[in-house]
C-alpha cells in the first residue's frame, strides 16, 4: 500500500538555507524538507566559523563589501555581495529571533553584546558565531 503526503512547498537540502526558508515559509504554507541524511550528516552541521555580518558599531557596510569584494579575487558579484552585506544585520536579527543562542561576550553579561571573530579575508570583527 503507498501512502500519500500533500505538500505546498518541498524544499530540497536541508542544510541552512533549506531549514532557513522551511521555517520563513512553514507560517503560511506545508512545507516538508528533503535530505539525503539525517540533519546532523551535512555540511551546515560540521561548518566551522560563524556568519559574518556587520553587527560592531565601528564596521561599517561598505568596508564588508570592499573585503569581500577583495577576498574574492573578482569572482564575485558586486550587486549580490551588496544585497548579502546589506541584508546580514536583518538575518542575524531573524536567527536571534528564532533561539539561535549566538555566544555572548559575557556569558554572565547578555548586555555586553556578541561575541565577534575577524576571520580571513575580514578587515573588522564581524563573524557571529555559537
Amino acid at each position: 500500500m503507498s501512502e500519500y503526503f500533500t505538500y505546498d512547498v518541498l524544499i530540497i537540502g536541508s542544510g541552512a538555507a533549506g531549514l532557513s526558508l522551511a521555517l520563513r515559509l512553514a507560517q503560511n504554507a506545508r512545507v516538508a524538507v528533503l535530505s539525503k541524511r539525517e540533519l546532523t550528516e551535512g555540511s551546515t552541521f560540521y561548518a566551522q566559523g560563524g556568519v559574518a555580518a556587520v553587527m560592531d558599531p565601528g564596521d561599517t557596510l561598505q568596508a564588508h563589501i570592499q573585503d569581500t569584494l577583495r577576498a574574492g579575487a573578482g569572482l564575485c558579484d558586486p550587486e549580490t555581495v551588496k544585497f548579502v552585506v546589506e541584508n546580514g544585520p536583518d538575518s542575524i536579527k531573524w536567527l536571534i529571533d528564532q533561539g539561535v543562542n549566538f555566544s555572548r561576550r559575557n556569558s554572565e553579561q547578555p548586555d555586553a553584546g556578541y561575541h565577534l571573530t575577524r576571520e580571513g579575508g575580514h578587515t573588522h570583527r564581524r563573524v557571529i558565531h555559537a
